[in-house]
């Protein structure tokens, strides 16, 4: 454990735990600061929807004739319009990506201080996250697996620290 001194002088230490999954939120908050900077500011979206329709036609040459192709084929066009609408929503999702990276890092470093009120700060932005992909590219298979994915690992997060906030002011 480690110690924190408190502003009444009284010195209340931050559980292991919540020093572990506070560092991992960290970097997983800058990471995501970083995603949305490189969607919003350059042409980073744009660059990979061309490799990946570059990559998707030496594919599709390649199923052609092959049992099963028709339905990787489908698989394919699913996946190319996802990354289309990605690539179309590039800066509005990563000026949200930003935001609520800012605001996941804000609660973050409030529950490292032993603040209760990260918790919201940090479940405000872990919800938003988990928004911002359906709302800009809407609820197709592709969408909802990734986003079911990253909320499997939101929740684990959202209950490690719900059980920490005993330790929190």
């Amino acid at each position: 454990m480690t110690d924190i001194t408190m502003p009444h002088g009284r010195a209340q230490q931050r559980p292991t735990l919540l020093t572990i999954i506070c560092v991992l939120s960290a970097i997983a908050g800058l990471w995501g600061l970083w995603g949305g900077v490189q969607n919003a500011f350059t042409g980073k979206a744009d660059r990979e929807l061309a490799e990946a329709e570059a990559k998707m036609e030496e594919v599709r040459g390649q199923l052609q004739g092959q049992p099963g192709g028709a339905f990787a084929e489908r698989m394919m066009d699913s996946a190319m319009e996802l990354a289309r609408k990605a690539a179309e929503n590039a800066k509005p999702m990563g000026y949200a990506s930003i935001a609520l990276a800012l605001l996941s890092l804000f609660g973050v470093w409030h529950m490292w201080n032993l603040r209760r009120s990260g918790f919201w700060y940090y479940l405000l932005a872990a919800i938003g996250s988990l928004l911002v992909p359906v709302v800009f590219l809407g609820g197709g298979l592709m969408t909802v697996l990734s986003v079911g994915f990253f909320g499997l690992i939101t929740i684990v997060f959202v209950i490690l620290y719900a059980v920490n906030l005993k330790h929190m002011h």
